[in-house]
Formats: C-alpha cells, sequence, structure tokens
C-alpha cells in the first residue's frame, strides 16, 4: 500500500500518524523536472503532509518537497482534490523533525 491513508467503507478515512495542524511556505518540483512551484503545508506528520497548491498535480506524481529549515524530502502524490493533496513521504520523518516543525509553527 502507498499511502499513510486507508480508505475505509463509507469514504472515511484512518491514518497511520496523526497529523497536525501548521502553516508552512514550501516549494515542491517533480523528480523529473527542475521547475519548483509554490505550496503551502498545512498539515504534517511523520509519514505524509496535505499541501494547499496553486498548480494541478494528479495522484501517483513523485515529488520532492521542501520542508522549513531547507531540508528536502521525496513524497508521493496520495491524492489530490482541487488545490489540496496530501502527500506520503518516502521515509517517515524522525519524531524529533516532525515536534520541532510543529513547535515553531506556533512560535
Amino acid at each position: 500500500m502507498f499511502s499513510s491513508e486507508v480508505s475505509l467503507r463509507g469514504g472515511s478515512c484512518r491514518r497511520v500518524s496523526p497529523r497536525t495542524a501548521v502553516a508552512y511556505p514550501a516549494t515542491f518540483g517533480t523528480l523529473s523536472s527542475a521547475t519548483r512551484s509554490p505550496c503551502r503545508i498545512i498539515d504534517i506528520s511523520s509519514g505524509g503532509a496535505r499541501l494547499r497548491l496553486y498548480a494541478d498535480i494528479a495522484p501517483d506524481t513523485k515529488i520532492r518537497l521542501s520542508l522549513p529549515g531547507a531540508r528536502l524530502v521525496d513524497a508521493y502524490i496520495v491524492w489530490a482534490d482541487g488545490r489540496e493533496a496530501g502527500c506520503r513521504f518516502d521515509t517517515p520523518l524522525e519524531e524529533a523533525v516532525v515536534t520541532s516543525l510543529i513547535a515553531s509553527a506556533r512560535c
């Protein structure tokens, strides 16, 4: 399974790890292009993030996402709906990194 979310009957979803609301400007690009597009990280967990997009992107797209502090992570777009998309990180973030990102979002 490629998702940090598992669809259940009735259209509900269950996350592998809970996401916390944040608000970070970021950029992303596909692995096949040098072009980067702006986005906003609106929630995050160790396994993935929800993004607010300013450009269209299709599910199943591999991306490289910039996190605050110039950290780049490879991810996979699991779902996209209008101007939001959910991504799963190829390698889960360490809990200390997630805790730091959440703490700095509340400053």
